[in-house]
C-alpha cells in the first residue's frame, strides 16, 4: 500500500503543480495582451474626499466590481487647483493603459484661471458619464417671482447686486456669468460671492447676505419648493426636470443650456486598442443597472457620451468657457 501511495501522492502533487503554472501563465497573458483584465485599475479622483469627482469615482469602482467588469479598482483622491492637480497626474503617466481620472467643467475652468501647465489638448478623453445642472434660486420670501424679476432688478444695480454661488473661476460662476450675459449684462460688473460649498450659499441666501444663488440643482434639491426656504426661478437644462416645477432658462426667454458635466480622461500616449479597452469597460458600465442605480441615487442626469462624440463636445466645452473667463475678467 505504501509502495503505491507514494506514486499516487506524486503524481497528485504533478498536477496541482501543473494546474498553477498553467493559472499564472493565464495571468501573465493577459496582463502581456494588453487588455488590463488582472491589472490594477486607478481611478484618480482630483479633488478632497466627499466631492462630486470623488464621489463619481468611488461609484464606478463600485459598480465596475458588482458588475464583474474590473474588480482591482483603486481610487486615488488628489485634490488642489479646480482640478489641475490632478490633470498634471494624469498627464505625467504618459502610455499607462490602467489609469483613468474624473474630470467635468470645473477643470475646464480651472485650466484657464490656475495657469495650469497642462490643458485638456494633454488627454485622452474617453466618456462623459452624467450631468447636474444648474440652478438660479432665492429665498422663498424674495419679491423676485421670475428671471424678468431679476433681469430687471439687475441691470438697475449691475455691480452691486450680490449674487451667491461656489469658488472663485468655478461652474457656478461660469453659470452666473452666462445667466448675466443672457440678460445683457456685463459679467465682469457681477458682485460675486464666492463659498465653498452649497451649504454656505445657502447660508448666505436666507441671512440677507446674498439676493441670488447659482449652484448645482443638487446641492438645493432638498430646500427648493414644498415650504422649503428657496424657490428655483429657473434651471438650466435643455427640458424641464421631473419633480423641481421651475421652467427651463429656454423656455423664459434667456439662452442658456449648460451642465455641471463629469466624465473620465485617460493619460496621453495610448494605442488604439488601449483606449477602445477602456471605453468599452466604460460603456459596460453605464448600461448596467447598477449604474441606473447610482444615477437615481445621486440625482444624476444620464449623459453618456462615447469617445468621439465626447472628444467634440470636449472641445467645444472649452472655447465655449475660455469666452465666458474671459468675460469674467478673471
Amino acid at each position: 500500500m505504501r509502495e503505491r501511495g507514494v506514486p499516487l501522492r506524486v503524481a497528485g502533487g504533478l498536477c496541482a503543480l501543473l494546474l498553477v503554472g498553467t493559472a499564472l501563465f493565464d495571468v501573465r497573458q493577459s496582463a502581456a495582451s494588453g487588455t488590463g483584465e488582472q491589472e490594477k485599475l486607478l481611478l484618480i479622483a482630483p479633488a478632497a474626499p466627499g466631492g462630486g469627482w470623488d464621489t463619481l469615482a468611488r461609484e464606478m469602482q463600485n459598480g465596475l466590481r458588482e458588475e464583474d467588469i474590473r474588480f482591482n479598482v483603486e481610487v486615488r483622491n488628489a485634490e488642489g487647483a479646480g482640478g489641475t492637480i490632478g490633470l498634471a497626474q494624469v498627464v505625467n503617466r504618459e502610455g499607462q493603459h490602467t489609469v483613468m481620472s474624473m474630470t467635468g467643467l470645473g477643470m475646464v475652468g480651472a485650466v484657464e484661471t490656475t495657469g495650469s501647465p497642462y490643458t485638456m489638448d494633454d488627454i485622452t478623453p474617453i466618456a462623459q458619464l452624467a450631468s447636474e445642472y444648474q440652478v438660479v434660486v432665492v429665498p422663498a420670501d424674495s419679491p423676485y417671482e421670475s428671471l424678468d424679476d431679476l433681469a430687471e432688478d439687475w441691470a438697475s444695480q449691475e455691480g452691486t447686486l450680490p449674487v451667491a454661488g461656489g469658488s472663485m473661476g468655478g461652474v457656478d460662476q461660469i453659470f452666473a456669468g452666462r445667466v448675466a450675459r443672457s440678460m445683457d449684462l456685463t459679467p465682469a460688473e457681477i458682485n460675486y460671492l464666492p463659498y465653498s460649498g452649497g451649504g454656505e450659499v445657502l447660508t448666505s441666501l436666507l441671512s440677507g447676505t446674498a439676493a441670488v444663488g447659482f449652484s448645482s440643482l443638487s446641492d438645493f434639491a432638498d430646500q427648493v419648493g414644498d415650504g422649503g426656504p428657496l424657490r428655483a426661478l429657473a434651471v438650466s437644462s435643455p427640458e424641464r426636470l421631473e419633480g423641481l416645477g421651475a421652467p427651463t432658462m429656454l423656455e423664459e426667454g434667456y439662452d442658456v443650456e449648460m451642465s455641471n458635466w463629469r466624465g473620465v480622461i485617460a493619460p496621453p500616449g495610448l494605442t488604439d486598442a488601449e483606449v477602445e479597452a477602456l471605453e468599452e469597460q466604460v460603456r459596460e458600465l453605464v448600461e448596467s443597472p447598477s449604474w441606473a442605480d447610482t444615477l437615481e441615487r445621486n440625482r444624476w442626469t444620464d449623459t453618456y457620451q462615447g469617445r468621439e462624440e465626447f472628444t467634440a463636445f470636449l472641445e467645444e466645452e472649452v472655447v465655449a468657457t475660455q469666452e465666458t473667463i474671459e468675460e469674467l475678467g478673471l
